[in-house]
C-alpha cells in the first residue's frame, strides 16, 4: 500500500508547504499578527519575524520527526514481533508518517491564513 519512500517524498513535500506559504505570506502580513484568540477575539500579538512563527512553520517537520522517532523506538523495543509481521507494521507506521505529518502540516496552513 504505502512505500517508505514515497511516504518520505510526500511527507517532506507536506511539510514544506507551511514554510513556503510563510515565505509567499510575508510580505502580506502585518507587522504584528494574532496568534492567540480568546474565542473570537485576539489576546496576543507577535511581531510577524517572531521565532514563535517559524515554530509554527516547523510544527509538521516535528510530528514527521516525532513519528520516525517513535517508530525506531518501538521497533527496538519489539523487535521480535516487528521482523514477523514486517510487511503489516511498515504499512501502518509508513500511514501514520503521512497522517501525522499533513495533520500537523494542514494546523500550520490553517494558523498561517488566519494571521493574514
Amino acid at each position: 500500500m504505502f512505500k517508505s519512500k514515497q511516504t518520505m517524498i510526500i511527507s517532506s513535500i507536506a511539510a514544506m508547504i507551511p514554510i513556503l506559504l510563510y515565505i509567499y505570506l510575508y510580505p502580506k502580513m502585518p507587522d504584528f499578527v494574532p496568534i492567540h484568540y480568546d474565542g473570537a477575539t485576539a489576546d496576543r500579538f507577535v511581531n510577524k519575524w517572531s521565532t514563535e512563527l517559524l515554530l509554527i512553520c516547523l510544527f509538521g517537520w516535528f510530528g514527521f520527526i516525532f513519528i520516525r522517532l517513535l517508530h525506531l523506538l518501538l521497533r527496538k523495543l519489539f523487535l521480535k514481533s516487528y521482523i514477523q509481521d514486517l510487511a503489516l507494521i511498515s504499512r501502518i507506521w509508513n500511514a501514520a508518517t503521512l497522517l501525522v505529518t499533513v495533520g500537523f502540516s494542514a494546523i500550520s496552513v490553517y494558523a498561517l491564513l488566519a494571521m493574514v
